[in-house]
């Protein structure tokens, strides 16, 4: 609201009250940027969508005032930098950055075709208003929308638009505010963990039960998946499915959510995640773990590695508290295919034609089965945007904890020989 009210107080400037509708959505402006962003550029909701709407919005707001020359407070242009820099960091060698959270297609200044790279066309006008730094991913592809705004928004640091300031001098992988970890390997292994908080506010209106959720793609394709969003209204079984624990890559007990839900829109009771370690110093194996207390009485811990030389991700689950009901679920891509014998799958796709696969090695505690397109209830579904879906295989593991006592304080590692379910992708040539 404050985007359209300043943009529409900057083109109509003839009306009596237009200076004081354009002052009042400045300062409306400036605050909700400032209040809806981490310190490290990413959106607060944890919506990955949001980050994108709310960017196009700001960037659409400041054109309009650029053009009118009306003063733009400095926080609104290093609030917009920061997650310009933050997109340019999380986004995998396709330039598509996490499905995380609710995603509804929203966007906030449309003036290319349906086959224009969004990602691809901020980043774009990111460089262009803002300058990219040497570790920004190449992009490639031209749109509208980034000679438009480079024509009215004044460039960064130019004639007063925006103050010097520290940019990351890497790449970030680890963004502690918002618990986001990406790891990367060889051949665009790409794979993001979550140990942040459940969503913005206390309502958290478009978070998902996910905590400790990771998301792998290879060159670009989703292997294990976030499924998405589909809807919001008129489908409440839909709706509950894919913002469920069951819903993404994590671990569920006793068939409830980490999380307690008291609507589409509303959780009222949040699971807390907090990150034990994150080492991506060593281009050789990269380490995350994190843990959440969701679950009342359990606690559950994920542990996860990435090893480069063998393309290698490990995951390691375990759940301290009492004896209970695990189920434990990876969504693959709609583009992968599983073979799946016991607790071994191979997983078969195609990029640019060319065949690719990996072996998922699956914990032989449990017990698995493939799912794909159930809808009593719903398992197995992807939704590639806002009222779309489309089967994809689920696989989901069923059995029990082994009720083990509560976890120490130190962080966990992959040599304290600490028993979990140990899942492990390995990519295939």
């Amino acid at each position: 609201e404050a985007a359209g009210q300043l943009a529409a107080a900057c083109a109509f400037g003839w009306f009596p009250d237009s200076a004081k509708w354009r002052d009042e959505a400045l300062r409306s402006l400036d605050r909700h940027l400032r209040a809806n962003t981490f310190p490290s550029g990413l959106n607060r909701e944890l919506a990955t969508e949001y980050h994108g709407l709310v960017l196009e919005l700001g960037l659409a707001a400041v054109a309009e005032a650029d053009t009118a020359g009306v003063p733009v407070p400095a926080t609104v242009r290093l609030v917009l930098l920061r997650m310009t820099d933050a997109l340019a960091a999380v986004v995998d060698d396709a330039l598509r950055p996490p499905r995380q959270g609710d995603a509804d297609d929203g966007h906030g200044l449309v003036v290319d075709g349906a086959g224009t790279d969004r990602w691809a066309s901020l980043l774009a006008t990111g460089d262009a208003v803002f300058g990219s730094l040497p570790w920004w991913p190449a992009v490639t592809g031209t749109d509208v929308r980034t000679p438009l705004l480079a024509a009215l928004v004044r460039p960064y640091g130019k004639d007063g638009a925006g103050r010097a300031v520290r940019r990351p001098a890497g790449r970030p992988a680890h963004f502690a505010d918002a618990g986001l970890t990406v790891l990367r390997g060889p051949d665009g292994i790409w794979c993001r963990c979550d140990g942040g908080p459940h969503g913005f506010l206390s309502i958290a209106a478009h978070a998902h039960a996910d905590a400790l959720s990771v998301e792998v793609r290879h060159d670009g394709v989703d292997v294990l998946a976030d499924p998405g969003t589909y809807c919001y209204h008129g489908q409440p079984g839909w709706r509950r499915y894919f913002r469920s624990t069951l819903g993404h890559n994590t671990l569920e007990l006793d068939g409830t959510d980490q999380s307690v839900s008291g609507g589409p829109f509303l959780w009222t009771r949040h699971a807390r995640s907090r990150v034990l370690g994150v080492d991506t110093s060593d281009e050789g194996v990269s380490h995350w773990s994190a843990e959440h207390d969701g679950y009342g009485g359990s606690v559950h811990r994920r542990r996860v590695e990435l090893t480069a030389a063998s393309r290698e991700l490990r995951v390691v689950d375990e759940v301290r508290g009492p004896r209970r009901a695990v189920r434990l679920a990876f969504h693959l891509g709609p583009a992968v295919a599983a073979d799946l014998v016991g607790s071994r799958a191979v997983l078969t796709w195609a990029r640019d034609g060319v065949e690719r696969s990996a072996v998922l090695d699956l914990p032989g505690e449990l017990s698995w089965r493939a799912h794909r397109g159930a809808t009593d209830p719903p398992l197995g579904w992807y939704s590639p945007g806002f009222g779309r879906k489309e089967p994809a295989t689920t696989l989901v593991g069923t059995g029990f904890t082994d009720g083990a006592p509560g976890f120490t304080n130190r962080a966990p590692d992959f040599t304290d020989g600490a028993r979990g379910f140990t899942t492990v992708l390995a990519f295939r040539d």
